[in-house]
């Protein structure tokens, strides 16, 4: 194993009290995630838009999500991740405050296309400061814990939203704009910038720079990430993950409605998906984090091959039940592991670059995902979809075993990079205090 996979039993206390704070800042804004999963039914029900329009507006707003995950990743490795943060929030409160305010569906669809583009931001940028404030080796475990506060908001958000939309959907807005605001608040008073600046080059403490994963934060902009192969490759199969995963919230409750299911069902699906991943987080990932991530998420996504096959043969709510909570196990055991890869996979100067580009295949799975998913549900039927599915991830799962070697080289030359800029840190501010 590399030093960042060799078991490590992270104590709450061997994480950072700023990290604790962006953990809260984090929950508060997830709990607050009221407009997203009500966009459609807010644009087809209280603005009036037909279903296209609404699907062109979702898919605007998606499309402002990439291009701000990867705006967000470059300007935060350029002006600093706290300014990138607090920006995105502020921005993102103003257009949430107005959407409510103006009337006319085109104007309000250009408002939700603004708020894509402020508001995808924040999930890179907070990886990048999470990977900032951690030592590699509790890195696995605090994003864990990362995970958790997502799910755990995501939770409870929802199921808040529906007793607001029933009263006004204006509610949503203003509430998930409160939220938002008090997140930034959080930030602006608990959090610093995390950004460590590098080594000066005439300094013979610092190390080399590792070969393929950049060459300082000022050149090239994506290029440098873009060219890097180890990390491209990992990304571009995440992305093939991706694509099956969307499936699990777009073609998945299409054929259950199709099979006479109520919509009631499905929310028991999504559930049954976020309960378990409120409890069943914490203790999995204690236990996982006694073999390679590579591994891990090799066998995680295997076991979401399983479930998602399994659902070529489900009709029955308790069918579901069982083929939802065995690609639930396989989420949990894949989404963090691969967010803390990413990190230990960049250098610090780029790491903001990296999860931004890493954060736009999800981005672009929200997009493919559904289009691909519905083409071969009408054109094949669901045994189709779920069999073909199931063998994607397969795919997926021998592609990350068979790459897996030269990502971990990488991590290790990283990694060991990253503590020696860390402890000739620490030796200047040593030797300033002794001055």
């Amino acid at each position: 194993m590399t030093p960042a996979e060799t078991p490590v039993h992270t104590r709450l206390r061997d994480l950072p009290a700023t990290f604790w704070w962006l953990w809260t800042a984090q929950l508060v804004v997830w709990i607050g995630r009221f407009v997203v999963p009500y966009m459609t039914i807010f644009l087809t029900s209280s603005i009036g838009m037909s279903a296209a329009g609404a699907g062109l507006v979702v898919a605007a707003y998606g499309v402002g999500v990439v291009v701000s995950s990867l705006a967000g990743g470059v300007l935060a490795d350029r002006i600093g991740r706290r300014k990138v943060l607090i920006g995105s929030e502020l921005l993102s409160v103003l257009v949430l405050v107005a959407i409510p305010m103006v009337e006319g569906p085109v104007l309000i669809a250009v408002l939700l296309t603004v708020y894509g583009l402020f508001n995808g931001a924040a999930g890179p940028v907070i990886h990048t400061m999470v990977g900032d404030l951690v030592e590699p080796q509790h890195r696995r475990a605090a994003f864990n814990y990362n995970y958790w506060a997502v799910n755990l908001g995501y939770a409870i958000g929802p199921l808040a939203a529906g007793f607001m939309a029933e009263h006004s959907f204006s509610l949503l807005f203003w509430c998930q704009a409160a939220l938002v605001l008090v997140s930034t608040a959080v930030i602006a008073v608990k959090v610093p910038e995390t950004q460590l600046t590098a080594p000066a080059p005439a300094d013979p403490a610092a190390p080399a720079p590792v070969r393929g994963a950049g060459r300082g934060a000022s050149g090239g902009g994506l290029r440098s990430v873009l060219g890097d192969r180890v990390f491209m490759t990992f990304a571009a199969v995440m992305f093939m993950y991706s694509v099956v995963y969307v499936q699990s919230t777009t073609t998945l409750p299409l054929v259950m409605t199709e099979q006479g299911h109520p919509s009631s069902h499905f929310g028991l699906l999504l559930t049954l998906n976020g309960l378990l991943l409120c409890v069943l987080q914490l203790p999995t990932a204690r236990v996982l984090s006694r073999w390679s991530r590579d591994i891990v998420i090799a066998a995680a996504i295997a076991l979401t091959a399983v479930g998602v096959g399994l659902q070529a043969a489900a009709a029955s709510l308790a069918m579901y039940f069982v083929t939802v909570a065995i690609w639930t196990l396989g989420e949990m055991g894949s989404h963090p592991q691969a967010t803390s890869i990413t990190a230990d996979l960049a250098d610090p100067e780029r790491r903001g670059r990296y999860q931004g580009v890493y954060g736009v295949t999800h981005s672009l799975a929200m997009a493919v995902g559904p289009v691909l998913g519905g083409l071969v549900l009408d054109h094949y039927g669901p045994r189709v979809l779920w069999l073909g599915a199931s063998v994607v991830a397969v795919v997926v799962a021998v592609l990350m075993a068979t790459t897996a070697q030269s990502r971990q080289r990488r991590v290790a030359a990283v990694v060991a990079a990253d503590a020696a800029a860390r402890a000739a840190r620490v030796a200047r501010t040593l030797e300033l205090a002794r001055t």
